[in-house]
């Protein structure tokens, strides 16, 4: 029986209109990165599935915590369940202001067995430079359970070690990016490529012409990555001047341009699933497959003792070794074959999804994938 090609998941074919995309959609101002904050902090409120009592840092930051307040315990007194160590992660987007809040995440950092129903009581986030930025605190949102028995019953769905509490930190400190220097300013792509840095500028000077002289240009590429802008060009007089940066920055983002990809088929053979893009070209091949299948079955035999013997009736094993080896026909592509008409071959094949990593493979061995071959 054949079996249909299942792999080739995403087949990314895109006309010249589709390949217009905004530049805000594939690029951004230089000088906008996030920013990644992290903490530690506790959560409370748990039902005994929290920290248990060798995790020393839980126990010290509980009775630091205390003694802040005015409360003295002994270490022997420390016995809770109901509390467990968390790291808390996030990211402060670009002009984050004072008092807004963004989404954390908060991962179990010791033995606990679960985070469901906490609380994260007040922890400050700090980013990489140090500086406290934001201070976090909130009911978690684990999204699962994990119900266990005295070890006789185990029920869980989804991960519940770590949990997300929406708008549960609060910017306290503004990151000063310092990026809307009108003489300085860029645009970065996310993925660099020269063709598609070069349509960019083209598409940002045609969008702008009617500020410009027939020789000028308010956008030019440097590298594979950086656009620089000229916002001067733009305001240099008196009847122009009512454009902004800000407004400039906003015009250029929504500016359309042809984006240009590298041809690539990745592939991940842990799971056979295949992506190739749509410019991927395969020159005149032949492309056959096939197989030897060795299958061991066991036919057990019955074995009846001899009359007024006494004896009884086994049954005994006879293994029995079937190989099958599978007569395929050899299919031939012509030259600039798509990605589409592959597919359709393989599947007239009858291959399975994972033998077709190994035929990809075999096509780049003979030079004719004209791509980029990506093996996660």
């Amino acid at each position: 029986m054949q079996k249909t090609l299942l792999v080739i998941v995403a087949l990314l074919v895109f006309s010249n209109a589709q390949n217009n995309v905004r530049i805000k959609d594939v690029a951004s101002i230089a000088g906008l990165e996030d920013i990644q904050v992290f903490g530690y902090g506790l959560v409370v409120g748990l039902a005994g599935t929290g920290d248990r009592t060798q995790t020393i840092f839980t126990n010290q930051t509980i009775k630091n915590m205390l003694k802040n307040m005015g409360i003295e315990l002994p270490d022997r007194h420390m016995r809770v369940r109901n509390v467990a160590s968390v790291m808390v992660t996030g990211t402060l987007a670009p002009f984050k202001r004072k008092g807004t809040r963004f989404d954390i995440m908060v991962s179990s950092l010791g033995d606990a067995q679960s985070l469901e129903g906490g609380t994260l009581i007040l922890t400050p986030v700090q980013g990489p430079d140090g500086v406290i930025y934001a201070s976090a605190q909130g009911p978690l949102a684990t999204g699962g359970y994990d119900i266990r028995n005295r070890g006789l019953t185990h029920i869980k769905k989804n991960h519940v070690l770590v949990g997300r509490i929406p708008d549960g930190a609060i910017v306290q400190r503004e990151f000063k990016f310092n990026i809307l220097d009108e003489s300085d300013l860029s645009l970065a792509l996310f993925s660099p490529d020269f063709t598609s840095a070069v349509s960019m500028a083209q598409a940002i000077n045609e969008s702008f012409r009617d500020y410009l002289s027939p020789r000028e240009v308010v956008a030019k590429a440097v590298d594979a990555s950086t656009v620089l802008l000229n916002y001067g060009l733009i305001v240099r007089d008196s009847v122009r001047s009512n454009v902004d940066v800000v407004d400039f920055i906003s015009k250029v983002e929504n500016v359309n341009f042809a984006v240009e990809a590298v041809a690539k088929v990745v592939m991940n053979e842990r799971t056979g699933t295949i992506v190739a893009g749509g410019k991927v070209r395969i020159s005149e091949i032949a492309v056959t497959h096939g197989g030897v299948k060795v299958e061991v079955v066991n036919i057990p035999e019955v074995v009846q003792p001899q009359p007024f013997s006494m004896g009884q009736t086994t049954v005994i094993p006879n293994p029995e070794m079937v190989v099958e080896e599978k007569d395929m026909e050899m299919v031939v592509l012509e030259g600039t074959t798509s990605v589409s008409d592959l597919a359709q071959a393989l599947n007239s094949l009858g291959v399975a999804p994972r033998d077709v990593i190994a035929i990809f493979q075999a096509i780049k061995e003979a030079g004719a994938l004209q791509g980029k071959l990506v093996i996660m």
